[in-house]
């Protein structure tokens, strides 16, 4: 493993084999944390260091994406972290209020598990050079 600290990932997903598989395909490559819905997460950020990304189902129990988008949104500390939404409905709708929102993906489920890889690597580089132009 490299010197470099491994970037936090929050996960907010209350379907355990998915989260099994995520758990699979990203635990050698970042920390991760997972809790089974929105009002966890809410609580779990305010008691813990800060992730560098969350990854949230859209339809959980207690307090769904859109509003754990919401809630991310209108706190200070919070709405600087991306949030990637993972969703099983392709409603247009919902998929551009999650953007609006400030979700900086919408991925539909099932999805590869490379593309997931590859939108966590372009959030991260996004954030890194937030102003450089694609040659």
């Amino acid at each position: 493993m490299s010197s470099q600290t491994l970037k936090r990932i929050l996960i907010i997903e209350d379907d355990k084999p998915l989260c099994w598989l995520l758990e699979r395909i990203l635990k050698d490559k970042f920390d991760v944390t997972f809790l089974q819905n929105g009002l966890d997460g809410l609580a779990w950020l305010s008691s813990n260091p800060l992730p560098d990304l969350i990854i949230s189902d859209l339809h959980m129990p207690s307090l769904d994406g859109i509003e754990l988008l919401e809630n991310i949104q209108t706190s200070g500390i919070l709405r600087h972290i991306p949030v990637i939404i993972l969703s099983g409905s392709e409603d247009p709708e919902k998929r551009r209020k999650c953007l609006t929102l400030g979700a900086s993906s919408y991925l539909i489920k099932p999805f590869e598990p490379q593309l997931l890889i590859g939108e966590i690597e372009n959030t991260f580089k996004r954030l890194e050079k937030p102003l450089a132009i694609n040659r």
